[in-house]
């Protein structure tokens, strides 16, 4: 029987710090890296310290050393040709023969869970990396050889290959508490899901097995894959300032839901989506720069984003992509609220005012009868009575 986790345990040596590398693919990194497969080790230990408060971590390593309890998670990425990890049926036998290739240099790792603690490691351990970065006089650091041997061989449990630990990863931070942002899990997803395609699956049959590997809906994964895919065309079709996106990723998956917006940028239901091509077709790049511009602004044209609140995506947005007088009226003053009274959501509008101002009448009465015959408020009520006079009058 086939089930996530099966395999017996992992190898688990205490590695150098020296012979493990960051991993420029983990998914939260991706974001603060122009070009991720260019990146230097030292572009992601500046990643991690400025992003990822690696010096909280490098605090505590040089303070209490390094808990055995929690080791990192590793795959070889420099090994010989002819060693195969999977061809070792006794894990023992495995442990001994990763020893003899350290023992001749033969093999480094890349660590795929634990950047965080190996990048702190790194910098604690290295002046030169510190001085580098400009980190000498910030970053904590130590003279204590014992603390410095302990945390620089670290406890790490060695898989195979990356393909092997997606289980692990995709429980913890996607279906557990852990839980990476949106864009991480959306990114890690992905990943999974092409790596099934490339093994000649379809994608139906790849989000399947995505799917018993981090036991999630396989409705979620599309929706997933698609807004990646989205992400994907705006960074390489429009050259589009992307990191708004990253930032508040779900959006795009809310702008998906809306079928007026769909039609407005020329996509199809999740369920006729086609993953062999674009999903924005040529002839809708303009309209899919629009919607990504006023959800999420374009600092490159000077563009504001136009929503005060994501939830006009739904209830304001979606009925002015419907009219053209709409659209050009925001795309000129980039007023949503003054383009959505130019739409057959007016109506709409006028009773969610009109709601919105009896909610605040009424909760005002609670406070009224501390101030009668208060003259101010009397004339603000005689004001509010010729309001709805003039209001009461239109309407009939």
């Amino acid at each position: 029987m086939e089930f996530p986790g099966k395999g017996g345990r992992k190898p688990l040596l205490d590695l150098s710090s020296s012979i493990i590398s960051l991993d420029r693919n983990n998914p939260r990194l991706i974001p603060y890296l122009p070009k991720a497969e260019d990146a230097s080790q030292s572009d992601l230990v500046r990643v991690l310290y400025e992003h990822f408060d690696s010096e909280n971590v490098g605090l505590s390593l040089v303070q209490n050393g390094y808990f055995d309890e929690e080791p990192i998670v590793v795959i070889p990425d420099k090994k010989p040709k002819d060693f195969d990890p999977n061809a070792y049926d006794n894990v023992d036998d495995l442990a001994e023969k990763y020893k003899e290739l350290i023992e001749a240099g033969e093999i480094t790792f890349t660590v795929v869970e634990g950047n965080r603690r190996l990048s702190a490691i790194k910098l604690i351990s290295n002046k030169a990396l510190r001085d580098e970065l400009k980190l000498d006089k910030i970053f904590p650091k130590t003279n204590d050889e014992y603390i410095l041997y302990d945390i620089t061989n670290i406890p790490s449990i060695i898989y195979p290959k990356r393909e092997d630990v997606y289980t692990y990863l995709g429980i913890r931070h996607i279906a557990g508490n852990l839980k990476w942002e949106a864009f991480a899990q959306a990114s890690y997803t992905a990943d999974m899901i092409d790596f099934y395609v490339k093994q000649d699956k379809s994608v139906s049959e790849a989000i399947k097995e995505v799917q018993q590997i981090i036991a999630h809906r396989s409705d979620k994964l599309v929706k997933q894959y698609v807004a990646f895919k989205l992400y994907e065309q705006a960074n390489e079709d429009l050259d589009f300032d992307t990191k708004p996106i990253i930032n508040k990723f779900s959006l795009l998956t809310v702008a998906y839901n809306s079928g007026a917006i769909r039609d407005y940028v020329g996509l199809p239901k999740y369920k006729d989506v086609n993953f062999g091509q674009d999903l924005v077709p040529d002839d809708k790049l303009e309209e899919f720069r629009n919607i990504l511009t006023w959800i999420y602004g374009d600092k490159s044209r000077n563009k504001n984003r136009v929503l005060s609140d994501s939830r006009k995506i739904t209830s304001e947005l979606s009925y002015v992509v419907k009219h053209e007088e709409a659209v050009e009226y925001l795309m000129q003053y980039e007023d949503l609220d003054g383009a959505y009274e130019r739409t057959s959501g007016e109506k709409e509008f006028l009773l969610k005012k009109i709601r919105n101002a009896t909610r605040a009448i009424k909760s005002s009465l609670q406070y009224a009868y501390k101030y009668r015959n208060e003259e101010q408020l009397l004339d603000e009520v005689e004001l509010l009575k010729e309001a709805i006079e003039v209001l009461e009058k239109n309407i009939h």
